[in-house]
């Protein structure tokens, strides 16, 4: 496998991390958690709360592709450019089950396999994933609440 200096940038709620990562956020074309961008305030506080096991900005030198975190569920969310390659999302997942293990399984909650969140509406994403060989495992459906 080719290898791109792919680098991941641990997420330290930076001034200069919340800037980049609201940018990223404003500029999502797909979104799975919101589907409004909340404001300015509300992100910086999300960022310095920083609710995921792990979360990194993706560098390739001097330039960013994204962001990708890792929830305890062992869930991986991807967001990145929609220019980023398959050998660039390859070296990122290489990079992140070096770096990290999935959690211990616990039955009907967890699975023992790191597993990859994209939103239904990013088919660029999806074919990049499985033209890497990665499967496609489920789909989730949202189920709006009655007020």
């Amino acid at each position: 496998m080719k290898t791109e200096k792919i680098d991941l940038e641990p997420v330290t709620s930076s001034d200069t991390q919340v800037e980049l990562l609201y940018q990223q956020l404003s500029s999502r074309t797909s979104n799975i958690s919101h589907f409004e961008l909340p404001n300015y305030e509300n992100h910086r506080e999300f960022v310095a709360k920083h609710p995921y096991r792990a979360w990194f900005i993706i560098k390739l030198e001097d330039l960013v592709l994204g962001n990708v975190y890792i929830q305890h569920d062992n869930s991986i969310g991807l967001n990145c450019n929609d220019q980023i390659t398959e050998t660039q999302i390859q070296s990122i997942l290489y990079l992140i089950s070096c770096e990290l293990k999935p959690l211990d399984p616990v039955p009907s909650i967890r699975s023992d396999k790191f597993f990859l969140n994209v939103a239904s509406s990013n088919i660029n994403l999806q074919t990049k994933l499985k033209n890497i060989g990665l499967k496609e495992s489920q789909r989730s459906f949202v189920l709006e609440t009655r007020k």
